[in-house]
């Protein structure tokens, strides 16, 4: 079990995630009665990679084993939401990554052999995931003999099904083989990113080229007829010319699988009435409450939220009534008041005399298998020297966990009340200076001492007993009825507008991917999501009951699905308006060009042609080559590259850029000197460049190509 209690150290939570997703750094990356087989297969695969599916129970097996594993690791008994969506996200990627790679790597005969895979798992070139997996964590620094024990001992022990220990050691060997298996994967990855950099060889005269392109800066004068002084109105586009553009330029209207809905919701909301009954209910207790003599109790079993313990001066309550009025009523009650949605009523639970802040230092005990009785031992032996004469500062150096403030004989600065957890703070704020004590946090035992505090002032603890304000099941219900009553007699997008139009809800449009987990006004979408996603044409969403009222949260929401986008070339009557946008500026482009060309004709100066033109002229300095954007005019390549090569103290022609039709004059052209290795130095920064563009742009093509569907949201 040593074994496990080092791994679980030193990985941290989801480390197996983390190393996963080295693989994909640079990419994001009911039968029918009639029984047919290859249905049934459809039915039951969450997606398809290189054209094979992949059924529901193999990538469900995968996420289990990872999902125990994990859980095993880091001494949980599940992950969150997010946290398994993020596995379930990570083992998909894996499973294309190798795959789709396996075959790149088999025509290239790239491989990773025993020696060189133990070299990296526990060898003198240890990865970064393996060195923070056995590293001392005072030192950082790795005993490699105790690191190869642990492993052989997590490898050659008897797997014994009767053992109270098999589970544990189970999931140890699964998780160090996981280690080995996605350290495989990483080292072959990153040969094929080299490989492919090293084929993307960058010249002399590429860097020269590089260096040119920052190092000659251009001072011009220009002038910008902009797009918008004509109106699109004056522009007339046929058909035949939307037509041909698409044919054309096809590639530029690639498309996400998508689905578009318009949907209405049903906010569950309290009533007046709910209002009234909440407050009627905090007002019953008043009585009781300013008897009790354990106000902060009382709280706990009466309250919707538990006592808060901390102690407050009067100017940190931000409710000046409530302040004013407990500091000169210690036993009344305040209220009922409305706060934050709920119904509040308070007194003072108690007062003191305290500092604002105070300086301690302490010796943590961290716990070994979560054994919080030997770290307190420890930590009363530590206490017990101390209390004798001891050092602290050599006592906390040689046993303090916290070796950030143990370097500094265990010093924690000055902190205030809410800085620390509750049982560590009201340990030193309730102390008296340089006393010794040995208080236990979810983080250990720890051994303290306050060491200076501010000058104590008077503070209370406010007993506050709250009741948040819900809509009661006679609310829910009218709501639930008005979603139903809206619903009723909805078929298709027309009826729905029709409602809409009758009733003056308020229709919201979204678009949303098969993954995706919220839309806009609701959070907790996701089932939501996965029905619009099995509804295989535009209709009313229905949820897996087939009820037509989905809930949200707190909303009740009626949808109906309006388009399917698959994924690929969009249709022409989706991407009408961008192509009618693009050919009317280009349009305008020729009409301007045409007109500033006229306004040349026998003009010399650019501020000639500004007159004709009724614009102004503006000034752009140090513009070279390589710039991002021309200052007051924003991002125009075209532009930009006129100007490189454009002759000093000549006017150009007319240039057709993002927001309008430019005339430019250099004014003034300068270089910057360049040192001898500069060539070698841009060599080395764009082969860097290349290796990022290589890893990135080749598996994404690889991927892309790959045949990859995602159906996951069938299930998730």
């Amino acid at each position: 079990m040593a074994a496990l209690q080092t791994i679980r150290d030193r990985g941290g939570l989801l480390v197996s995630i983390v190393i996963g997703l080295a693989l994909v750094a640079f990419i994001v990356g009911d039968a029918l009665s009639s029984g047919s087989s290859m249905f049934n297969n459809e039915r039951n695969q969450v997606g398809e990679i290189a054209g094979e599916g992949i059924s529901i129970t193999d990538y469900q097996n995968k996420v289990d084993q990872q999902e125990e594993m994990l859980k095993a690791m880091n001494g949980i008994t599940a992950l969150n939401e997010e946290q398994q969506t993020m596995l379930r996200n990570n083992i998909w990627q894996q499973m294309i990554m190798e795959k789709l790679m396996s075959k790149e790597y088999e025509e290239l005969g790239l491989t990773v052999s025993n020696e060189e895979l133990y070299d990296v798992l526990l060898g003198d070139n240890m990865a970064p995931a393996m060195h923070q997996l056995f590293a001392d964590p005072k030192t950082g620094i790795v005993d490699k003999e105790r690191a190869r024990l642990i492993v052989k001992q997590i490898l050659e022990t008897p797997l014994n099904p009767n053992s109270p220990d098999y589970g544990a050691m189970l999931n140890q060997k699964n998780y160090w083989l996981n280690m080995e298996h996605e350290t495989f994967n990483t080292r072959l990855l990153n040969k094929y990113g080299i490989l492919l950099a090293k084929g993307m060889y960058i010249t002399d005269e590429q860097a020269k080229a590089n260096i040119d392109g920052n190092a000659i800066k251009t001072d011009f004068s220009y002038i910008v007829k902009n797009y918008s002084s004509i109106a699109d109105s004056g522009i007339h586009i046929s058909n035949n010319e939307i037509k041909e553009y698409y044919k054309n330029n096809q590639a530029r209207f690639q498309q996400n699988e998508a689905r578009r809905i318009v949907y209405v919701n049903f906010d569950i909301e309290p009533s007046g009435e709910d209002f009234s009954e909440t407050e009627k209910s905090v007002e019953e207790l008043v009585h009781e409450f300013a008897a009790s003599t354990e106000p902060m109790e009382f709280v706990n079993l009466s309250s919707d939220a538990k006592a808060d313990l901390n102690y407050y001066k009067k100017d940190e309550i931000t409710n000046d009534s409530l302040a004013d009025f407990l500091f000169n009523n210690h036993t009344e009650v305040f209220g009922p008041y409305l706060e934050n949605n709920a119904y509040k009523i308070s007194r003072v639970g108690d007062v003191r005399m305290l500092p604002d802040s105070v300086r301690a230092r302490h010796i943590l005990i961290a716990p070994q298998n979560n054994n919080y009785m030997q770290a307190k031992a420890t930590a009363d032996s530590l206490a017990k020297l101390l209390k004798n004469g001891a050092d602290f500062e050599e006592l906390a150096l040689k046993n303090s966990t916290d070796q950030n403030s143990a370097i500094n004989g265990g010093d924690l600065g000055w902190f205030n009340q809410k800085m620390m957890v509750q049982p560590f703070s009201d340990s030193v704020f309730f102390a008296k200076k340089n006393d010794i004590k040995v208080v236990l946090t979810q983080f250990g035992a720890h051994v303290v001492q306050v060491t200076d505090m501010a000058k104590p002032v008077q503070k209370i603890q406010i007993a506050t007993i709250e009741k948040e304000i819900n809509a009661s099941g006679k609310t829910t219900n009218k709501i639930y009825n008005d979603a139903r009553n809206f619903a009723t007699g909805i078929h298709d997008a027309a009826s729905f507008d029709k409602k809409v139009e009758e009733t003056g809800l308020t229709k919201r449009i979204a678009t949303v991917g098969k993954n995706d987990k919220t839309i806009a006004g609701m959070d907790n979408a996701r089932e939501m999501i996965r029905q619009i996603y099995l509804t295989e044409k535009p209709d009313v969403v229905q949820t897996k009951d087939e009820s037509i009222i989905f809930t949200n949260g707190n909303k009740y929401t009626v949808a109906v699905l309006t388009e399917i986008k698959e994924e690929g070339i969009a249709n022409i009557n989706d991407v009408t308006p961008t192509i009618k946008r693009i050919l009317i500026q280009k349009k305008k482009a020729e009409i301007l060009k045409k007109e500033l060309a006229g306004m040349m004709d026998g003009s010399e100066s650019l501020l000639s042609v500004a007159q004709k033109a009724g614009v102004d002229i503006k000034e752009a300095s140090e513009v070279s080559f390589n710039s991002f954007q021309i200052p007051g005019a924003g991002i125009e390549p075209r532009v930009i590259a006129a100007v490189s090569i454009a002759e000093q103290g000549k006017l150009s022609a007319p240039i057709e850029g993002n927001q309008g039709v430019f005339v430019i004059m250099v004014n003034n052209r300068t270089t910057d000197e360049t040192e001898t290795d500069d060539i070698q130095k841009t060599k080395a920064s764009l082969q860097q460049v290349n290796m990022y563009r290589a890893n990135y742009q080749a598996i994404e093509a690889i991927i892309k190509n790959g045949k990859v569907k995602d159906q996951r949201y069938k299930f998730y």
